[in-house]
């Protein structure tokens, strides 16, 4: 069986000093810049493709935004999507609103690689470690 080497890079817990705290109303949220997020994407994959949809209200005010990332991953190509929501975006203009949607889409998109899974898992994050498991490697050998 070929190690999932690639998948691996991906799926690596950022370090601590790469995760951020986003405070909610009702609890606080570790989150990762999209900026690291594409880093890991083309350090690990190179160049990827990204295509956005934003999705309006009845009112022409933009309510979501729809990611699809296509990327090369351990020799298959992969297409996966996201969505990104207004979060809390009260007097900004709809450019900046629709930003931060397309931001969320690709860390929703890139989560389903691998790419920050960690902070949506939390304390039920094994992926990592059962790869190095299953293919009697370290996270050292992973680069």
């Amino acid at each position: 069986m070929d190690k999932p080497l690639q998948l691996m890079q991906l799926a690596r817990v950022f370090p601590d000093k790469l995760v951020s705290k986003l405070k909610k109303k009702t609890h606080t949220e570790d989150y990762i810049n999209h900026s690291v997020i594409t880093q890991r994407l083309l350090q690990v994959c190179g160049p990827f493709d990204w295509d956005v949809e934003v999705i309006f209200n009845g009112e022409g005010k933009p309510v979501a935004a729809k990611g699809t990332l296509i990327v090369n991953v351990d020799g298959k190509q992969v297409k996966v999507s996201g969505i990104g929501t207004d979060q809390n975006n009260a007097g900004k203009d709809d450019g900046d609103i629709i930003k931060e949607m397309e931001s969320d889409a690709l860390k929703r998109a890139a989560m389903r690689v691998g790419v920050g899974l960690h902070l949506w898992a939390q304390d039920q994050y094994f992926l990592f470690a059962q790869m190095l498991k299953v293919h009697e490697m370290t996270a050292e050998d992973v680069g």
